[in-house]
C-alpha cells in the first residue's frame, strides 16, 4: 500500500508532535480519505523524509508525530536550469510538472515577444504561487525531496549573460544542429532556453547566442512548447545526468 506523501513548510523533528496547517489538513481528509493513526510521509525540502502517525484530527488542523526519518539523495548529479517561457496556463504547468519529474533544478519563467496569458485577472505574485504549487505536487508524486528553485519571471532581455565555463541552448526549429550532437561533451551544468508558442523570434534567438547559448534543434518534428520543454530536459538528462538507457 502506497503512503501519502505531503510537502510542508516547517521544521521537522524525530519525536516532535507537529500541528498541520488547514490546507494540508483539508486534503489529508476531504481528498485523501485520511484517518487518526493513518501513517504518512512529511518533506520540507531539508533532503529528507519523515514519517509520521496522526494523533488527532480537529476542524482545523492535524497533529502528527515524526516517528522517523528517511535520508537519501535522488537528486540529478546534472544541474539543469530551465529558461522557460510563459505559454497558455495548461501549457505552463504541463512543462513545469513535467520537468520537476525529470530533474530539473531550477526553473526562471521567461517573457518573450510571443508569450500567451490567458489568465491576465491573476497578478503576477499568484502566477508565481500557482507555479510553486505545481512544483510541490510533483516532488510529492515523484519522490524528490529537495524542491527546485522558481525565480520571478522576467523578459528575455534581462537574462544573464552565460559565464565562461557555463553551457546553454536555446531550441530554435530553424537551426541545423542538435541537442545530441553535444552529447559526448562531458556537462555538470546546463542551461536549457525553451520558446513559447510559435517559437523565439530571430532577434530573440541571436540575443540568446549573444548571450552565449547555443542554438539547437530537437529534430525534423516541431514540438508544442510544453513538450519541448520536457524533452529538452528529459535529453539532458539523458546524455549528461543520471537518466541512462539501465533506468528506461
Amino acid at each position: 500500500m502506497r503512503v501519502t506523501r505531503l510537502f510542508v513548510d516547517q521544521e521537522l523533528t524525530v519525536r516532535d508532535e507537529i500541528v498541520l496547517n488547514e490546507t494540508v489538513r483539508h486534503h489529508a481528509v476531504n481528498v485523501l480519505r485520511l484517518n487518526k493513526h493513518s501513517v504518512l510521509i512529511l518533506f520540507n525540502g531539508d533532503g529528507s523524509d519523515y514519517t509520521c502517525e496522526i494523533l488527532e484530527i480537529n476542524k482545523k488542523s492535524i497533529i502528527v508525530l515524526i516517528t522517523g526519518r528517511i535520508e537519501f539523495n535522488n537528486e540529478s548529479t546534472l544541474e539543469t536550469n530551465l529558461f522557460l517561457s510563459i505559454s497558455k496556463s495548461s501549457h505552463m504547468d504541463y512543462a513545469i510538472q513535467k520537468s520537476v519529474e525529470m530533474g530539473v533544478s531550477s526553473i526562471q519563467p521567461v517573457i518573450t515577444e510571443r508569450s500567451i496569458f490567458t489568465n491576465k485577472n491573476l497578478s503576477k505574485n499568484q502566477k508565481h504561487t500557482h507555479w510553486e504549487k505545481i512544483i510541490i505536487h510533483a516532488c510529492e508524486q515523484c519522490g524528490r525531496v529537495k524542491l527546485p528553485k522558481l525565480f520571478e519571471a522576467i523578459k528575455i532581455q534581462n537574462i544573464n549573460e552565460l559565464e565562461d565555463k557555463q553551457s546553454g541552448f536555446v531550441f530554435d526549429a530553424r537551426s541545423n544542429q542538435t541537442l545530441s550532437e553535444f552529447k559526448e561533451y562531458d556537462y555538470s551544468s546546463v542551461s536549457l532556453l525553451v520558446g513559447p508558442e510559435g517559437g523565439f523570434t530571430e532577434s530573440e534567438v541571436e540575443f540568446a547566442k549573444y548571450l552565449g547559448f547555443q542554438a539547437v534543434t530537437f529534430g525534423p518534428r516541431v514540438l508544442r512548447t510544453e513538450t519541448a520543454a520536457f524533452a529538452a530536459v528529459t535529453s539532458a538528462q539523458l546524455f549528461w545526468g543520471d537518466l541512462t538507457d539501465q533506468t528506461l
